[in-house]
């Protein structure tokens, strides 16, 4: 499915690379790189699709999908820990859509009344994850994709 030095998406993490396929007693294991914390992930060939590492969106899929999702209204629940449990699925997805709708809902709910500190850490994961894809497929840096994120998310 993947190859070592391929650019990948895991969820809850962002853009990283397949640093190595190794072989064990138990099976073939992927060995991920994700650059942001200097992460290092195994996880089994066989469950790769399942744990939800994906290919990055091209160019036009990703602004197209910020563009629209920027656009959007989100509904905004009043109970904050509903909030958090369905923002928290939604970046679980891996999905580039999913995890931009986060980064709007929060957005919005922000402009209403002050994030406590578990949503305010959720909007920061939920940005490090779509600017990290941004970054690779872009290849630019995070000041430059910050600028991108912001330009395609304002409605």
């Amino acid at each position: 499915m993947f190859q070592t030095g391929q650019k990948i998406i895991y969820p809850l993490h962002g853009a990283g690379y397949i640093e190595d396929i190794v072989g064990t007693d138990h099976g073939e294991y992927y060995i991920i790189r994700i650059p942001t914390g200097n992460v290092r992930i195994r996880i089994p060939r066989m469950g790769a699709e399942r744990s939800g590492i994906r290919m990055p969106e091209e160019r036009m899929t990703m602004e197209e999908t910020l563009i629209r999702v920027g656009k959007s209204n989100p509904v905004l629940s009043n109970n904050w820990n509903q909030r958090y449990k369905d923002n928290i699925g939604r970046l679980r997805t891996g999905k580039l859509e999913q995890s931009a709708e986060v980064i709007k809902q929060l957005h919005e709910q922000e402009k209403k009344k002050k994030l406590s500190s578990v949503e305010c850490r959720l909007l920061g994961m939920a940005r490090q994850i779509v600017l990290s894809e941004i970054i690779s497929v872009y290849e630019i840096n995070s000041e430059k994709a910050e600028e991108l994120l912001a330009k395609w998310l304002e409605n």
